[in-house]
Protein backbone atom coordinates (compact mmCIF):
# COMPACT_ATOMS: atom_id res chain seq x y z
CA UNK A 1 0.00 0.00 0.00
CA UNK A 2 1.00 3.70 -0.80
CA UNK A 3 1.74 6.26 1.77
CA UNK A 4 3.58 4.42 4.14
CA UNK A 5 6.92 5.18 5.68
CA UNK A 6 8.33 2.28 3.33
CA UNK A 7 6.61 2.42 0.69
CA UNK A 8 6.45 5.51 -2.66
CA UNK A 9 3.60 8.35 -1.83
CA UNK A 10 0.18 8.40 -2.78
CA UNK A 11 -0.34 10.12 -5.98
CA UNK A 12 -3.45 10.49 -4.33
CA UNK A 13 -2.17 13.06 -2.00
CA UNK A 14 -1.61 15.76 -4.77
CA UNK A 15 -3.90 14.55 -7.84
CA UNK A 16 -7.35 13.77 -6.50
CA UNK A 17 -8.08 12.14 -9.64
CA UNK A 18 -6.43 9.42 -8.19
CA UNK A 19 -8.17 9.11 -5.32
CA UNK A 20 -11.43 7.13 -4.45
CA UNK A 21 -14.62 9.15 -3.82
CA UNK A 22 -14.67 10.47 -0.64
CA UNK A 23 -10.90 10.36 -0.01
CA UNK A 24 -8.84 13.29 0.33
CA UNK A 25 -12.19 15.34 -0.55
CA UNK A 26 -12.58 14.00 -4.15
CA UNK A 27 -16.13 13.49 -5.15
CA UNK A 28 -17.60 12.73 -8.23
CA UNK A 29 -20.35 14.73 -7.62
CA UNK A 30 -21.41 17.93 -9.59
CA UNK A 31 -21.78 20.14 -6.98
CA UNK A 32 -18.96 19.29 -4.92
CA UNK A 33 -16.64 20.09 -8.10
CA UNK A 34 -17.26 23.52 -8.79
CA UNK A 35 -19.53 26.82 -7.45
CA UNK A 36 -20.62 27.44 -11.00
CA UNK A 37 -22.90 24.31 -10.81
CA UNK A 38 -24.77 25.28 -7.38
CA UNK A 39 -25.22 29.32 -8.86
CA UNK A 40 -26.76 27.89 -12.28
CA UNK A 41 -29.34 24.76 -11.43
CA UNK A 42 -32.69 25.90 -10.90
CA UNK A 43 -35.33 27.48 -13.16
CA UNK A 44 -35.51 30.05 -16.17
CA UNK A 45 -37.77 31.85 -18.29
CA UNK A 46 -35.54 33.11 -21.68
CA UNK A 47 -36.25 35.38 -24.78
CA UNK A 48 -34.69 34.85 -27.17
CA UNK A 49 -33.18 35.68 -30.66
CA UNK A 50 -32.39 33.15 -33.54
CA UNK A 51 -30.30 34.13 -36.37
CA UNK A 52 -30.53 31.49 -39.33
CA UNK A 53 -27.91 31.60 -42.22
CA UNK A 54 -28.46 28.85 -44.16
CA UNK A 55 -29.12 26.32 -41.64
CA UNK A 56 -29.80 23.65 -44.18
CA UNK A 57 -26.06 24.21 -46.80
CA UNK A 58 -27.12 25.36 -50.09
CA UNK A 59 -30.09 26.79 -49.51
CA UNK A 60 -28.19 30.23 -49.08
CA UNK A 61 -31.27 31.62 -46.62
CA UNK A 62 -31.23 34.38 -44.22
CA UNK A 63 -34.31 33.95 -41.12
CA UNK A 64 -35.02 35.71 -38.42
CA UNK A 65 -37.34 34.54 -35.85
CA UNK A 66 -37.23 37.49 -33.23
CA UNK A 67 -38.14 37.58 -30.30
CA UNK A 68 -39.58 33.92 -28.83
CA UNK A 69 -40.12 32.79 -25.17
CA UNK A 70 -38.74 29.68 -23.46
CA UNK A 71 -37.92 27.87 -20.81
CA UNK A 72 -34.82 26.26 -19.45
CA UNK A 73 -34.47 23.67 -16.25
CA UNK A 74 -31.05 22.20 -14.79
CA UNK A 75 -31.32 19.77 -12.05
CA UNK A 76 -28.35 18.22 -11.16
CA UNK A 77 -28.30 15.14 -9.05
CA UNK A 78 -25.16 13.54 -8.14
CA UNK A 79 -22.84 12.92 -10.82
CA UNK A 80 -25.44 13.71 -13.44
CA UNK A 81 -27.20 16.97 -15.27
CA UNK A 82 -30.60 17.06 -16.49
CA UNK A 83 -31.19 19.75 -18.77
CA UNK A 84 -34.54 20.47 -20.10
CA UNK A 85 -35.36 23.53 -22.93
CA UNK A 86 -38.52 24.43 -24.00
CA UNK A 87 -38.33 26.80 -27.21
CA UNK A 88 -41.58 28.42 -27.84
CA UNK A 89 -42.35 29.67 -31.24
CA UNK A 90 -45.75 31.73 -31.69
CA UNK A 91 -47.83 31.34 -34.96
CA UNK A 92 -46.13 32.90 -37.72
CA UNK A 93 -47.57 35.62 -39.81
CA UNK A 94 -49.53 34.14 -42.13
CA UNK A 95 -48.25 36.32 -44.72
CA UNK A 96 -44.82 34.78 -44.85
CA UNK A 97 -46.13 31.21 -44.55
CA UNK A 98 -43.92 29.21 -47.45
CA UNK A 99 -42.85 25.16 -47.92
CA UNK A 100 -40.36 25.05 -45.24
CA UNK A 101 -37.18 22.75 -45.75
CA UNK A 102 -37.69 21.53 -41.86
CA UNK A 103 -38.44 18.02 -41.43
CA UNK A 104 -39.90 18.35 -38.29
CA UNK A 105 -42.50 21.18 -39.25
CA UNK A 106 -43.20 19.02 -42.16
CA UNK A 107 -43.90 15.95 -40.11
CA UNK A 108 -46.44 17.45 -37.85
CA UNK A 109 -50.17 16.48 -38.63
CA UNK A 110 -51.72 19.28 -36.87
CA UNK A 111 -49.25 21.72 -37.57
CA UNK A 112 -51.11 24.86 -39.68
CA UNK A 113 -48.84 27.95 -40.58
CA UNK A 114 -50.03 30.68 -39.20
CA UNK A 115 -52.34 29.42 -36.80
CA UNK A 116 -50.84 27.06 -34.64
CA UNK A 117 -47.20 27.91 -32.47
CA UNK A 118 -44.26 25.27 -32.48
CA UNK A 119 -42.78 23.86 -29.53
CA UNK A 120 -39.61 22.72 -29.78
CA UNK A 121 -37.96 20.58 -26.64
CA UNK A 122 -34.46 20.08 -25.87
CA UNK A 123 -32.83 17.56 -23.70
CA UNK A 124 -29.37 17.48 -22.82
CA UNK A 125 -28.08 14.60 -20.14
CA UNK A 126 -24.31 15.83 -19.17
CA UNK A 127 -21.95 13.76 -16.72
CA UNK A 128 -18.80 14.74 -14.41
CA UNK A 129 -15.87 13.70 -15.50
CA UNK A 130 -13.01 11.45 -13.79
CA UNK A 131 -11.00 15.06 -14.28
CA UNK A 132 -12.71 16.21 -11.52
CA UNK A 133 -12.67 19.62 -12.16
CA UNK A 134 -15.83 20.92 -12.57
CA UNK A 135 -16.29 19.98 -16.83
CA UNK A 136 -19.06 17.85 -17.73
CA UNK A 137 -19.39 15.67 -20.91
CA UNK A 138 -22.60 13.68 -22.77
CA UNK A 139 -22.64 11.82 -25.59
CA UNK A 140 -25.16 12.11 -28.54
CA UNK A 141 -27.42 9.27 -27.02
CA UNK A 142 -27.95 11.30 -24.74
CA UNK A 143 -28.56 14.31 -26.02
CA UNK A 144 -32.11 14.35 -27.75
CA UNK A 145 -34.57 16.91 -29.65
CA UNK A 146 -38.58 15.68 -29.70
CA UNK A 147 -38.88 14.55 -32.83
CA UNK A 148 -35.47 13.85 -33.64
CA UNK A 149 -34.85 10.91 -36.47
CA UNK A 150 -34.79 7.07 -35.19
CA UNK A 151 -31.41 7.08 -33.15
CA UNK A 152 -32.68 10.03 -31.07
CA UNK A 153 -30.09 12.05 -31.88
CA UNK A 154 -30.19 15.79 -32.68
CA UNK A 155 -28.09 16.94 -35.95
CA UNK A 156 -25.08 14.84 -34.19
CA UNK A 157 -24.89 10.44 -34.42
CA UNK A 158 -22.73 8.23 -33.19
CA UNK A 159 -20.72 8.21 -36.48
CA UNK A 160 -20.32 11.65 -36.51
CA UNK A 161 -17.44 11.04 -33.52
CA UNK A 162 -18.97 14.27 -31.49
CA UNK A 163 -17.29 15.78 -28.65
CA UNK A 164 -18.96 17.55 -25.51
CA UNK A 165 -17.63 19.47 -23.21
CA UNK A 166 -18.68 21.91 -20.40
CA UNK A 167 -15.77 23.84 -18.83
CA UNK A 168 -16.87 26.25 -16.10
CA UNK A 169 -14.38 29.24 -16.03
CA UNK A 170 -15.36 31.09 -12.76
CA UNK A 171 -18.42 31.23 -10.30
CA UNK A 172 -20.42 33.14 -13.32
CA UNK A 173 -19.10 31.70 -16.49
CA UNK A 174 -19.77 28.68 -18.39
CA UNK A 175 -18.18 27.66 -21.56
CA UNK A 176 -19.38 24.60 -23.80
CA UNK A 177 -18.75 23.24 -27.15
CA UNK A 178 -19.65 20.37 -28.85
CA UNK A 179 -16.90 19.44 -31.64
CA UNK A 180 -17.97 16.76 -34.50
CA UNK A 181 -17.17 15.64 -38.06
CA UNK A 182 -20.09 17.70 -39.44
CA UNK A 183 -20.70 20.22 -37.07
CA UNK A 184 -18.84 22.95 -34.17
CA UNK A 185 -20.89 24.14 -31.80
CA UNK A 186 -20.11 27.08 -29.18
CA UNK A 187 -22.16 28.15 -26.07
CA UNK A 188 -21.11 30.56 -23.59
CA UNK A 189 -23.12 30.99 -20.64
CA UNK A 190 -22.71 34.24 -17.82
CA UNK A 191 -24.71 35.43 -15.06
CA UNK A 192 -24.89 39.46 -15.18
CA UNK A 193 -25.67 40.59 -12.05
CA UNK A 194 -24.18 40.46 -9.00
CA UNK A 195 -27.68 38.44 -7.50
CA UNK A 196 -27.35 35.78 -10.10
CA UNK A 197 -30.66 35.80 -11.29
CA UNK A 198 -30.14 37.21 -14.80
CA UNK A 199 -27.62 35.83 -17.25
CA UNK A 200 -27.22 35.73 -21.29
CA UNK A 201 -26.48 32.87 -23.44
CA UNK A 202 -24.78 33.04 -26.65
CA UNK A 203 -24.74 29.81 -29.02
CA UNK A 204 -23.13 29.38 -32.77
CA UNK A 205 -23.99 26.94 -34.54
CA UNK A 206 -20.91 25.73 -37.30
CA UNK A 207 -21.31 23.58 -40.52
CA UNK A 208 -17.82 21.99 -41.97
CA UNK A 209 -17.60 21.97 -45.33
CA UNK A 210 -14.16 21.03 -45.73
CA UNK A 211 -11.74 22.91 -44.07
CA UNK A 212 -14.02 25.55 -43.46
CA UNK A 213 -16.54 25.67 -40.99
CA UNK A 214 -19.58 27.89 -42.15
CA UNK A 215 -21.61 29.95 -39.62
CA UNK A 216 -24.76 28.94 -40.02
CA UNK A 217 -27.15 29.77 -36.87
CA UNK A 218 -26.67 31.93 -33.95
CA UNK A 219 -28.86 32.01 -31.00
CA UNK A 220 -29.16 34.53 -28.04
CA UNK A 221 -30.56 34.08 -25.00
CA UNK A 222 -31.70 36.43 -22.22
CA UNK A 223 -32.32 34.22 -18.96
CA UNK A 224 -34.15 35.27 -15.92
CA UNK A 225 -33.88 32.81 -12.90
CA UNK A 226 -37.34 31.97 -11.36
CA UNK A 227 -38.93 29.68 -9.16
CA UNK A 228 -40.51 26.14 -9.69
CA UNK A 229 -43.68 27.23 -9.76
CA UNK A 230 -43.81 30.22 -11.94
CA UNK A 231 -41.78 27.60 -14.19
CA UNK A 232 -44.77 25.44 -14.04
CA UNK A 233 -47.62 27.87 -14.58
CA UNK A 234 -46.15 29.89 -16.85
CA UNK A 235 -44.72 27.32 -19.37
CA UNK A 236 -48.33 25.81 -19.44
CA UNK A 237 -49.70 29.14 -19.71
CA UNK A 238 -47.45 30.30 -22.72
CA UNK A 239 -48.11 27.27 -24.77
CA UNK A 240 -52.12 28.05 -24.74
CA UNK A 241 -51.30 31.52 -25.22
CA UNK A 242 -49.11 30.76 -28.48
CA UNK A 243 -51.30 28.11 -29.73
CA UNK A 244 -48.89 25.28 -29.28
CA UNK A 245 -49.44 21.82 -31.39
CA UNK A 246 -51.17 19.65 -29.34
CA UNK A 247 -49.65 16.57 -30.89
CA UNK A 248 -46.19 18.00 -29.64
CA UNK A 249 -47.26 19.40 -25.90
CA UNK A 250 -45.19 17.90 -22.81
CA UNK A 251 -47.20 15.58 -20.97
CA UNK A 252 -45.16 16.07 -17.73
CA UNK A 253 -42.90 19.20 -16.46
CA UNK A 254 -39.36 18.76 -15.89
CA UNK A 255 -38.14 16.02 -13.24
CA UNK A 256 -41.84 14.70 -12.51
CA UNK A 257 -39.99 12.22 -14.70
CA UNK A 258 -36.59 12.49 -15.69
CA UNK A 259 -37.27 11.94 -19.39
CA UNK A 260 -39.63 13.94 -21.80
CA UNK A 261 -39.05 11.74 -24.93
CA UNK A 262 -40.32 8.91 -26.14
CA UNK A 263 -36.97 6.84 -26.34
CA UNK A 264 -35.18 8.22 -22.97
CA UNK A 265 -31.65 7.34 -22.03
CA UNK A 266 -30.83 4.09 -20.06
CA UNK A 267 -28.81 2.85 -17.61
CA UNK A 268 -26.56 1.81 -20.17
CA UNK A 269 -26.55 5.06 -21.89
CA UNK A 270 -25.49 7.00 -18.91
CA UNK A 271 -22.81 4.38 -17.81
CA UNK A 272 -20.80 5.12 -20.97
CA UNK A 273 -19.29 7.81 -19.16
CA UNK A 274 -20.54 8.34 -15.58
CA UNK A 275 -17.70 7.84 -13.12
CA UNK A 276 -19.94 6.69 -10.95
CA UNK A 277 -20.36 2.99 -12.94
CA UNK A 278 -17.38 3.42 -15.03
CA UNK A 279 -13.54 2.61 -13.78
CA UNK A 280 -11.55 5.38 -13.95
CA UNK A 281 -8.72 5.74 -16.24
CA UNK A 282 -6.50 7.35 -13.16
CA UNK A 283 -5.62 4.21 -11.06
CA UNK A 284 -3.37 4.27 -8.46
CA UNK A 285 -0.35 2.66 -9.47
CA UNK A 286 1.08 -0.27 -7.22
CA UNK A 287 3.33 1.24 -4.16
CA UNK A 288 6.97 0.61 -4.81
CA UNK A 289 9.30 -0.40 -1.31
CA UNK A 290 11.59 3.06 -1.06
CA UNK A 291 15.41 2.13 -0.97
CA UNK A 292 16.11 4.33 1.45
CA UNK A 293 13.79 2.53 4.82
CA UNK A 294 14.73 -0.57 2.90
CA UNK A 295 18.90 -0.32 3.51
CA UNK A 296 17.47 1.46 7.13
CA UNK A 297 16.14 -1.75 7.87
CA UNK A 298 18.63 -3.92 6.53
CA UNK A 299 21.34 -1.67 8.40
CA UNK A 300 19.22 -2.26 12.00
CA UNK A 301 19.08 -6.05 11.54
CA UNK A 302 22.63 -6.18 10.53
CA UNK A 303 23.13 -3.87 13.59
CA UNK A 304 21.01 -5.66 15.79
CA UNK A 305 22.55 -9.12 14.58
CA UNK A 306 26.17 -8.18 15.39
CA UNK A 307 25.30 -6.31 18.75
CA UNK A 308 23.10 -9.94 19.30
CA UNK A 309 26.57 -11.97 18.31
CA UNK A 310 28.67 -9.40 20.27
CA UNK A 311 27.25 -10.23 23.02
CA UNK A 312 26.95 -13.82 22.45
CA UNK A 313 30.42 -13.55 22.35
CA UNK A 314 31.16 -11.85 25.15
CA UNK A 315 29.43 -13.77 27.25
CA UNK A 316 30.90 -16.71 26.07
CA UNK A 317 34.36 -15.27 26.64
CA UNK A 318 33.25 -14.12 30.08
CA UNK A 319 31.85 -17.49 31.31
CA UNK A 320 35.24 -18.65 29.85
CA UNK A 321 37.44 -16.19 31.15
CA UNK A 322 35.27 -17.81 34.82
CA UNK A 323 35.89 -20.98 33.96
CA UNK A 324 39.72 -20.56 33.35
CA UNK A 325 39.90 -18.27 36.92
CA UNK A 326 38.16 -21.10 38.89
CA UNK A 327 40.87 -23.63 36.85
CA UNK A 328 43.77 -21.94 38.07
CA UNK A 329 42.33 -21.14 41.56
CA UNK A 330 42.05 -24.82 41.83
CA UNK A 331 45.09 -25.19 40.89
CA UNK A 332 46.97 -22.86 43.19
CA UNK A 333 44.67 -24.03 45.87
CA UNK A 334 46.42 -27.86 45.38
CA UNK A 335 49.63 -27.02 44.56
CA UNK A 336 50.34 -24.23 46.62
CA UNK A 337 48.30 -25.64 49.53
CA UNK A 338 45.92 -22.89 50.09
CA UNK A 339 43.69 -23.59 52.65
CA UNK A 340 45.32 -26.33 54.26
CA UNK A 341 47.26 -24.95 57.26
CA UNK A 342 48.04 -21.70 54.89
CA UNK A 343 48.45 -18.25 56.78
CA UNK A 344 45.28 -15.38 56.47
CA UNK A 345 48.47 -13.49 54.88
CA UNK A 346 48.62 -14.91 51.70
CA UNK A 347 47.97 -12.19 49.39
CA UNK A 348 50.16 -10.12 51.45
CA UNK A 349 52.78 -8.55 49.12
CA UNK A 350 55.46 -11.00 50.72
CA UNK A 351 53.20 -13.92 50.09
CA UNK A 352 52.71 -13.04 46.03
CA UNK A 353 56.24 -12.56 45.80
CA UNK A 354 57.04 -15.79 47.19
CA UNK A 355 54.13 -17.78 45.14
CA UNK A 356 55.80 -15.63 42.50
CA UNK A 357 59.29 -17.15 42.43
CA UNK A 358 57.74 -20.89 43.13
CA UNK A 359 56.33 -20.56 39.59
CA UNK A 360 59.51 -18.60 38.15
CA UNK A 361 61.64 -21.33 37.80
CA UNK A 362 62.29 -22.41 34.49
CA UNK A 363 65.16 -22.21 32.47
CA UNK A 364 65.07 -18.44 32.60
CA UNK A 365 63.74 -18.81 36.38
CA UNK A 366 64.48 -16.03 38.84
CA UNK A 367 64.53 -13.61 35.81
CA UNK A 368 61.96 -11.72 37.29
CA UNK A 369 58.82 -12.83 34.97
CA UNK A 370 57.07 -15.53 34.40
CA UNK A 371 57.20 -16.93 30.61
CA UNK A 372 54.89 -19.11 28.87
CA UNK A 373 56.84 -22.11 29.41
CA UNK A 374 56.90 -21.77 33.25
CA UNK A 375 53.54 -20.80 33.70
CA UNK A 376 52.56 -24.26 31.58
CA UNK A 377 54.58 -26.25 33.69
CA UNK A 378 53.21 -25.40 36.98
CA UNK A 379 49.69 -25.54 34.72
CA UNK A 380 50.53 -29.08 34.27
CA UNK A 381 52.18 -30.21 37.37
CA UNK A 382 50.18 -31.80 40.35
CA UNK A 383 46.95 -33.09 40.10
CA UNK A 384 45.82 -30.85 37.09
CA UNK A 385 46.94 -32.82 33.87
CA UNK A 386 46.63 -32.04 30.83
CA UNK A 387 45.06 -27.92 29.89
CA UNK A 388 44.38 -27.14 26.28
CA UNK A 389 46.39 -25.22 24.10
CA UNK A 390 43.54 -23.20 23.55
CA UNK A 391 42.30 -22.65 27.19
CA UNK A 392 46.02 -22.14 28.11
CA UNK A 393 47.00 -19.57 25.78
CA UNK A 394 43.28 -17.13 26.37
CA UNK A 395 44.74 -17.95 30.70
CA UNK A 396 47.89 -16.54 29.70
CA UNK A 397 46.43 -13.94 27.58
CA UNK A 398 44.37 -13.03 30.58
CA UNK A 399 47.11 -12.49 32.88
CA UNK A 400 49.99 -11.00 30.50
CA UNK A 401 47.69 -7.80 30.64
CA UNK A 402 50.53 -5.76 28.26
CA UNK A 403 50.67 -8.22 25.51
CA UNK A 404 54.10 -8.55 25.99
CA UNK A 405 54.24 -12.50 26.18
CA UNK A 406 55.93 -12.56 29.67
CA UNK A 407 53.88 -11.98 33.43
CA UNK A 408 55.50 -9.57 35.62
CA UNK A 409 54.83 -9.69 38.97
CA UNK A 410 52.38 -6.74 38.79
CA UNK A 411 50.46 -8.48 36.37
CA UNK A 412 50.57 -11.44 38.72
CA UNK A 413 49.46 -9.94 42.07
CA UNK A 414 46.77 -7.99 40.05
CA UNK A 415 45.34 -11.32 38.52
CA UNK A 416 45.17 -13.20 41.77
CA UNK A 417 43.62 -10.32 43.62
CA UNK A 418 40.82 -10.86 40.94
CA UNK A 419 40.30 -14.64 41.79
CA UNK A 420 40.75 -13.87 45.41
CA UNK A 421 37.58 -14.93 45.88
CA UNK A 422 37.59 -17.88 43.58
CA UNK A 423 41.23 -19.42 45.43
CA UNK A 424 39.55 -18.76 48.84
CA UNK A 425 36.19 -20.35 47.92
CA UNK A 426 38.51 -23.60 46.82
CA UNK A 427 40.46 -23.63 50.00
CA UNK A 428 37.20 -23.44 52.06
CA UNK A 429 36.31 -26.88 50.07
CA UNK A 430 39.72 -28.62 50.98
CA UNK A 431 39.74 -27.58 54.56
CA UNK A 432 35.97 -28.79 54.87
CA UNK A 433 37.12 -32.31 53.28
CA UNK A 434 37.32 -35.81 55.42
CA UNK A 435 40.74 -36.35 55.58
CA UNK A 436 42.13 -39.27 53.87
CA UNK A 437 43.14 -42.52 55.02
CA UNK A 438 46.03 -44.14 54.28
CA UNK A 439 46.56 -48.13 54.19
CA UNK A 440 49.42 -49.34 56.70
CA UNK A 441 52.11 -49.30 54.04
CA UNK A 442 51.49 -45.60 52.61
CA UNK A 443 51.23 -44.93 56.85
CA UNK A 444 54.62 -46.50 57.10
CA UNK A 445 56.20 -44.76 54.80
CA UNK A 446 55.40 -41.48 55.75
CA UNK A 447 56.19 -42.91 59.62
CA UNK A 448 60.01 -43.75 58.25
CA UNK A 449 59.94 -39.99 56.32
CA UNK A 450 59.41 -38.68 59.52
CA UNK A 451 62.10 -40.27 61.82
CA UNK A 452 64.31 -40.23 59.08
CA UNK A 453 64.18 -36.42 59.24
Amino acid sequence: KCGQWFTSDCICDTDIRYCAEGENGASDNILDQHPLWNHLQGFYKFEAYKFTFGLYLGTNTFATDNPYIGYLNHTIIGSRDYQHRYDIFPPLDPAKCAPTPDPFINGLPDFVCGETGVLYFFEGFALSTNERDGSLTTTPSLVALQGSDEDGAYLMGEEDNADYKMVPVDENTLQGSVNSDVFLVTETFVFTNEARTEAGSMQDVYAKAGDQSILVQSTRLELTKIDEESFITGLAADLEANNIVPSIRPDAVPMERSCLNKDCPTEEDFCQLDPKCTVSKYLEPDATVKAGPIVGIVSAVFAVLLAVLYLVHRRAMEKQKERLKNMFAKHVVQSLKIGIGASGDFFSMEALQEEFKRIDVGEEGGDGVISKAELRAFMTSGKMGKVTDSDFDTLFGIIDADGSGEVDFIEFATFMGEIKDNIEAFGDDVENQEPEIMDDTEAFEDDNKIHEA
